[in-house]
């Protein structure tokens, strides 16, 4: 086909969505979640995989009350994997054409949620991903946090499973940030003009402010432990597999930088708001400069360095992440002592 001929939308009346929920002892909150599903303006195109990650009870109570209105099954991990194996689990027993992932603590975020994503990521043939905004409930300080454009979390997003399986697209076996890896890696492998991730402005997902979460327990100790580890093995881990899959992907170029400008951030918050991990965290810092860094550095254009850096740093401060904050070093000191390391 040629690039510069108009394309036809798909229509999408009647195109199947899967709905696939990793549940870790998560009988409280999934009749809420299910709820919002039951609600979807296409609910007749909707079946649900609830991947039971490990725990002894199953949730074939829920599934009795729920099923009368949309298809339902559960799937059984014997041992506990984390969520990316779960999520990987639940893809693995699915097939509908689309596919979106939710998390059994938080609902769509209204009734023509999976309505809006069906229909923007079908309305033309190129769009592989569809990303839309989603929010994050805050109780503690009475505040939600909309996140727009976002490439991280799995959160109010839908793919298109002949696109994942084209690239073999799965989540790997991380327990943190897995859902940042695989989103990277959709990332660098939709940038072309053939190929293209659609964000849209819609909220249609709610994160709800759970402080028995993993994320938030233990004064949100996982920000500068579980998490600072993952996020620099799933950013390896999506730079190596993006290469394989496209090696002349000359985008994966800035990632690189720009991760490495990430990780000093994240480092320089970290020693300010939690000294217990500096050790593990500058090891991570020293592996992603081993990995992938090092043998970049002297390819890098001036300007490529310059707009990464300015990238990072001021989406930072927009996310009042480094406000209040005197680097403990600055980036040049940073990369100087990784190299020295």
């Amino acid at each position: 086909m040629n690039p510069s001929q108009p394309m036809s939308p798909i229509n999408p009346e009647g195109v199947k969505v899967d709905i696939i929920v990793p549940c870790f002892k998560a009988h409280k909150t999934l009749p809420r979640l299910l709820g919002s599903v039951i609600s979807q303006t296409i609910v007749e195109d909707l079946e649900v995989t609830l991947v039971n990650d490990g725990a002894d009870e199953d949730y074939q109570d829920i599934i009795k009350t729920f099923s009368k209105y949309v298809p339902i099954r559960e799937v059984k991990i014997e041992e506990n994997g984390g969520p990316g194996m779960a999520r990987r689990v639940g893809y693995e027993h699915t097939g509908n054409p689309l596919v979106t992932w939710i998390d059994a603590d938080d609902t769509f975020g209204n009734a023509f949620s999976l309505h809006i994503l069906r229909q923007q990521i079908l309305q033309e043939p190129i769009n592989m991903a569809c990303m839309g905004t989603f929010i994050e409930e805050h109780l503690e300080i009475g505040q939600i946090v909309p996140h727009q454009a976002d490439t991280i979390w799995m959160f109010g997003k839908m793919y298109r499973r002949d696109f994942l399986d084209k690239y073999n697209i799965r989540m790997n076996d991380t327990r943190a940030n897995e859902d940042n890896g695989f989103n990277m890696l959709v990332k660098f492998l939709c940038c072309n003009e053939m190929e293209r991730i659609k964000f849209i402005g819609d909220s249609v997902y709610f994160w709800h402010s759970n402080p028995n979460s993993i994320t938030r327990i233990n004064d949100c100790q996982y920000s500068y432990d579980q998490s600072f580890v993952g996020y620099t093995e799933n950013m390896i881990w999506a730079i190596k597999e993006g290469e394989k899959r496209n090696p002349f992907n000359g985008a994966i170029l800035y990632e690189k930088v720009a991760i490495m400008f990430n990780l000093y951030e994240y480092y320089i918050e970290a020693v300010a708001r939690d000294k217990r991990f500096i050790e593990q965290n500058w090891g991570s810092c020293k592996l992603f400069y081993k990995e992938v860094y090092d043998e970049v550095k002297h390819k890098i254009p001036d300007e490529v360095f310059r707009q990464a850096y300015n990238d990072v740093i001021r989406n930072a401060y927009m996310g009042d992440k480094l406000n209040g904050i005197i680097p403990c070093m600055g980036i040049f000191e940073f990369l100087d002592k990784l190299k020295e390391d």
